[in-house]
This record gives structure tokens, sequence and C-alpha cells, in this order.
């Protein structure tokens, strides 16, 4: 899993890119290259973490409801160096493909993994910022699904609220059944639709990050275990 890099880009806003989908060259992955692009020419640093990566190496929740006792997760692994990049971070953004109306196992999984931050409210130790800070869904399907994705906005809406985010309301990206549509030129509208969301995020991160900024204190919470 990439990190943000602690001794350049302090003062830039951070956003980490959720990439929910277990294939690493589709049409997910591909918009999750865009999005990095997009947001660091915009002059936010952004890091990309596969979810379907990540849950491959670490262990899913089991329920134990240990983290209401410390807050913290009793599986040490990557999702703890996660969980750090969200409290870190100024905004998130979520991308996913659509799978029987909801979402993929491994994209599962991690959300589950973020009951901490459940924890951390019931143990009157969430992180407050004056403000949620803004994130954005990217769901990508073939469209055919005749009960939509509604099952998929709903998780990531609950999940991006506990973790004192604020989810705005979904762009569906339709039509992209092949593992390549996204670059085809008949889905050029597909790709400006996410384009021009992106652009209003990163406005939105923009805005947050300069009412409550970014700092190094904040960033350090991770940075000494990715070194």
């Amino acid at each position: 899993m990439d990190t943000p890099n602690s001794e350049t880009n302090m003062e830039k806003p951070l956003v980490v890119i959720v990439q929910g989908s277990p294939r690493p060259d589709g049409n997910c992955a591909r918009l999750a290259v865009e999005a990095l692009t997009m947001l660091e020419s915009a002059d936010i640093e952004a890091v990309i973490v596969s979810a379907g990566a990540l849950m491959e190496e670490s262990t899913p929740c089991n329920g134990c409801m240990l983290c209401l006792e410390s807050g913290d997760c009793i599986h040490d692994d990557g999702v703890e160096l996660f969980i750090d990049m969200l409290d870190a971070s100024s905004g998130l953004l979520w991308i996913t493909p659509v799978y029987f109306s909801t979402l993929p196992g491994q994209l599962k999984e991690l959300v589950d993994r973020l009951q901490v931050f459940w924890a951390r409210r019931q143990r009157g130790e969430a992180l407050t910022f004056g403000q949620r800070r803004p994130a954005l869904s990217l769901i990508v399907g073939s469209g055919f699904d005749p009960f939509g994705t509604e099952a998929v906005s709903i998780p990531l809406k609950s999940v991006s609220n506990i973790a004192e985010f604020t989810l705005a309301e979904p762009t569906v990206l339709s039509g992209l059944d092949e593992i390549d549509a996204l670059m085809q030129d008949a889905n050029a509208d597909k790709l400006a639709c996410a384009k021009k969301a992106l652009q209003a995020f990163s406005s939105a991160v923009h805005d947050w990050h300069g009412q409550f900024g970014n700092g190094p204190e904040r960033f350090g919470l991770f940075v000494d275990e990715a070194e």
C-alpha cells in the first residue's frame, strides 16, 4: 500500500482513493489512476488503496467488539495503517463496481474493519475537525441490474459518516461492462462525467483544508509506521 510523501507535501491536502474492484486492470483501477492524476494536478496529494490487495493480506472483522475496550482493532495489519491515513486525510474517494447491486466482497470486508471509528465514538474519542471532510463515490457498472445501486451507496454513506466524512450524492457511471469500457471513445461522456464530479470534489477538499488544515501533527499518526 502506497503512503503519502510526508517530507514534501505536508502543506497539501491528502485524499485517500479506495479502489474497490478486485480487478487490478479494470475500469475502476483505470478510473483511480485518472482520479489520482486529476487530484495531483489540482495540487492535492493522493494515494490509491486497493481494497482487494489490502484485504488479501489483512484479517476481516470477526465481531469481537474488543475495539470498544481500547479504541483500536485487535488485528495489527495493513488496515490499521489505512485507518491512520484516513485520520490524516482531507478527503475520501470511493471507486467501486456493482456486484449483485452491492459492494464487492473485498471492499465490504474493508468497510467492516472500520468499526474502529464507531468504537471511538462510543468511547468519546472520535476525531472532530469542526466540519466533516468531503467524500465522493464513483460507482461503475453495466446498468443492467434491475435493483440499481442504492445498496452500494448506503454502506459507503454510513461508513463515511462514522469516519467523519460527508459523502456527496453518488456519481453513477453505467454502461461500462467490458473490462476496458471506460477508455473506449464511445464512453467518453462517462469519463467526462467522472471528471466533472472530481473537479467539484477537489474544490471541496481545498475549501475544507483551507479552513481546518492537514498539518504535520496529523501526518505523524502514520508516517513513523510507514518508514
